[in-house]
């Protein structure tokens, strides 16, 4: 049977407000109002809107020519001139041109959307790391405060010995130093509670006046366990969005040469006329004309070699994006498995056995079969593998947030 790591205690009040007030800010929440109110990813949508239209602009026709001609014109004849003309122009690229220009604007508008999509995996992964560093940081508080407890246990037997004459100066000095440390260490937990909390805040796009501490978060996180195979670098790597993305940038790069390649071919004009040879216009005519690229060594051959030299830059980049995302899954696998062995090994041994040396040394030192150092390392141990423990749960449930974002699985929740 699989192994779930589960963390299940109640929601916890961040403040002294009346719990009536409170608002429940779930991982689910946190990661759509981020992803919602993220400035890069509405400029990448902002920008992909223009993307969509800019096909308008690139059809290849400018706008039409009107003209009025009037040719032969002598006054002191019996007819004022020999010919006047109206004439409509229209040129046009050779619409080969057209077709792969527009064709490589789709691409591009492809590659935003993938590029979007990245940029939303990067903000929940985010998200959902500072969720749980926020509630690291809660269980954290709560083990120094049983830390602080211990520490005046601690005092509390040493303050015996010494009013009845066992202990010394100089153990009671030790424990008011190790209640003096847990109080130091609860302050700094707080400070790590309130980072973690306005970190989080901050990546959310919540306005300042509405990050209040009447806010609670969900201390229940449930995740799904990965098969080995699911992670297989090669078989997600070309599965990224931003390996898409580089893709399709590819593709459009190749019909941007294509265009270049194609404006060999003449522009076409036309050109149609409505004649008056002095007794109206009852005459009609048209012309043909074409636009041949003589400056194409010059122009266009710069054009082919740039996007040459872009499709290089892209296949270097896709390269990269391949052992980048290969590195960072085996990373996040191997850390989440060595996570998942020490939150097994602690349930199965160490907790049981941490507390009862705990327990063991605290009533040996009562009765004077041990000294204070043995007493203060044994607690140590306890409050080091409680610790511990704590801390493989948050880089658990961290490194499958990063599976996550390979993977575009639902793993943590």
């Amino acid at each position: 049977m699989s192994y779930f790591p589960k963390i299940s205690l109640l929601f916890l009040l961040l403040g002294f407000l009346n719990p009536s007030h409170a608002q429940l800010l779930t991982i689910n929440d946190a990661v759509d109002q981020a992803i919602k109110n993220n400035a890069q990813i509405n400029q990448m949508r902002s920008q992909l809107n223009q993307k969509k239209e800019e096909w308008r602009t690139q059809m290849g026709i400018s706008a039409p020519e009107f003209s009025y001609m009037k040719e032969g014109i002598n006054n002191k004849a019996a007819d004022p001139f020999q010919e006047q003309r109206m004439t409509v122009s229209q040129s046009i690229d050779f619409p080969l041109t057209t077709a792969y220009r527009l064709k490589a604007l789709k691409e591009e508008e492809k590659a935003m959307e993938f590029s979007i999509q990245e940029e939303e995996r990067k903000v929940k992964a985010g998200v959902k790391s500072r969720y749980i560093e926020v509630i690291y940081a809660i269980h954290l508080q709560k083990l120094r405060d049983q830390q602080l407890k211990l520490a005046t246990e601690l005092y509390n037997a040493v303050f015996t010995q010494f009013e009845t004459g066992i202990g010394n100066g100089m153990d009671l000095t030790k424990a008011e130093l190790q209640v003096a440390e847990s109080n130091n260490d609860i302050d700094d937990s707080r400070r790590q509670l309130h980072q973690a909390r306005y970190s989080l805040f901050n990546l959310m796009g919540l306005p300042p006046e509405n990050q209040k501490y009447t806010i609670e978060f969900m201390d229940t996180l449930q995740s799904k366990d990965v098969e080995i195979s699911q992670i297989t670098a090669l078989s997600v790597l070309t599965e990224q969005p931003s390996y898409k993305s580089s893709a399709k940038e590819l593709a459009a790069s190749g019909y941007f040469l294509k265009e270049a390649r194609s404006n060999i071919l003449p522009d076409i004009r036309f050109n149609l006329y409505k004649q008056d040879y002095g007794t109206g216009y009852n005459f009609n005519g048209f012309e043909l004309g074409l636009s041949f690229p003589i400056w194409y060594p010059l122009e266009q051959k710069g054009k082919i070699r740039m996007n040459l030299a872009r499709q290089e830059e892209i296949q270097w980049k896709q390269k990269e994006i391949r052992s980048g995302v290969k590195e960072q899954i085996e990373h996040a696998w191997h850390s989440y498995e060595v996570s998942r062995s020490t939150i097994k090994r602690y349930d199965e041994t160490i907790r049981s056995k941490a507390e009862k040396l705990r327990t063991l040394t605290l009533s040996a030192y009562r009765l004077g079969e041990i000294d204070l150092l043995n007493l203060i390392n044994a607690q140590q141990i306890y409050l080091n593998s409680q610790q511990r423990y704590l801390s493989a749960l948050r880089d658990f449930y961290i490194q499958l947030v990063e599976l996550e974002r390979f993977l575009d699985l639902e793993l943590v929740y």
